[in-house]
């Protein structure tokens, strides 16, 4: 009886014995390696000091993070869908943060070396890699008064990748 069955449902009594395979995860996409980070921070510790000078207020921050972006992606006065990055406080993270929608910012941060470093993620997609560099660079010459050439050279002393510089970019 309970072979004609199996035989019905279009199996066979050694078919129940053998278990169902078991469904595949979808495989999870890999990040890109980030392969200068490190060399980004050595060379920010050394030629930038990032940490020292006044701290900011966080409406400080704000203001800072709606003039990057402003400058970078000019913004039609009349296009009143365009807004900066959200900035988040950071309470409870140890590491600063920043993408286009959104730069988080613990206390120990709010520097405008970081702020502007963070606003250098929300303009590019490397991680921190020579379009970033390029974006940070020119940040911290628009906003920080810095010497492009003086940076430029640090870089390369640090064996830190840069892109070219766009005609426009200044």
């Amino acid at each position: 009886m309970l072979h004609r069955l199996f035989v019905l449902l279009g199996g066979s009594p050694q078919s129940a014995l053998i278990p169902a395979p078991a469904p595949v995860k979808p495989r999870r996409t890999r990040r890109q390696r980030d392969f200068q980070r490190q060399r980004v921070y050595a060379w920010e510790a050394a030629m930038l000091a990032p940490t020292r000078g006044g701290k900011l207020s966080l409406g400080a921050c704000e203001r800072l993070i709606d003039e990057a972006f402003r400058w970078h992606e000019r913004p039609s006065p009349l296009d009143g869908s365009w807004s900066p990055p959200r900035l988040g406080d950071g309470r409870g993270r140890r590491h600063a943060c920043g993408s286009r929608e959104v730069i988080k910012l613990p206390r120990w941060a709010r520097t405008r070396t970081i702020v502007l470093h963070e606003c250098a993620h929300g303009m590019s997609r490397d991680g921190h890699g020579p379009e970033f560099v390029r974006a940070y660079v020119t940040l911290l010459c628009r906003f920080q008064g810095q010497d492009r050439a003086s940076l430029e050279a640090s870089l390369a002393a640090h064996k830190v990748a840069i892109a070219p510089l766009l005609e426009d970019s200044g």
